[in-house]
């Protein structure tokens, strides 16, 4: 994108993440066992510990091979950034993304293909959840960068 061209700005205001409202993206983990998928690799665990909301994303990623489950620890609330996995890397939407807070209280999954930043910590004093994902996610990761790609400056708000 030329220097000279101006930004559109987009400012994604955050609501509460429920079963219903995060069923294109993923799942609420409940009480019933539910299907994670993987098509390479191992999966694996570990303790991330999330940066602050920013005000501002640079970029949006999706891993295409596998589930990948983020649980709070001590009830970390998180904002959860996605957007549809039918849009494709070529034809990137800015205008699909939605914000969503997570209160703590449950453990959330990102299906595979579905585009995402890494949760944000809504108090940066209670900032880690486990991360479950694969081993080679790297190989299978997708990147938009929403300026240079996009025309697009995206805000959060929540």
């Amino acid at each position: 994108m030329a220097a000279t061209q101006q930004l559109r700005e987009i400012v994604l205001k955050a609501r509460p993440l429920t079963p219903d409202a995060f069923a294109p993206y993923g799942r609420v983990i409940a009480e019933e066992r539910l299907p994670m998928e993987q098509l390479d690799g191992r999966f694996t665990a570990n303790v991330a510990v999330l940066g602050p909301v920013p005000e501002r994303m640079g970029g949006i990623n999706r891993h295409m091979d596998h589930t990948q489950l983020f649980i709070p620890l001590r009830g970390a609330a998180t904002l959860v950034v996605v957007a549809p996995r039918d849009v494709t890397i070529d034809r990137f939407d800015p205008d699909r993304i939605e914000a969503f807070v997570a209160d703590g209280s449950f453990a959330y999954t990102f299906d595979a293909g579905t585009w995402h930043i890494e949760p944000k910590a809504i108090d940066p004093a209670n900032n880690r959840v486990i991360n479950v994902q694969t081993d080679v996610y790297r190989q299978y990761t997708e990147l938009v960068r929403l300026e240079d790609s996009c025309g697009v400056r995206v805000k959060l708000a929540l």
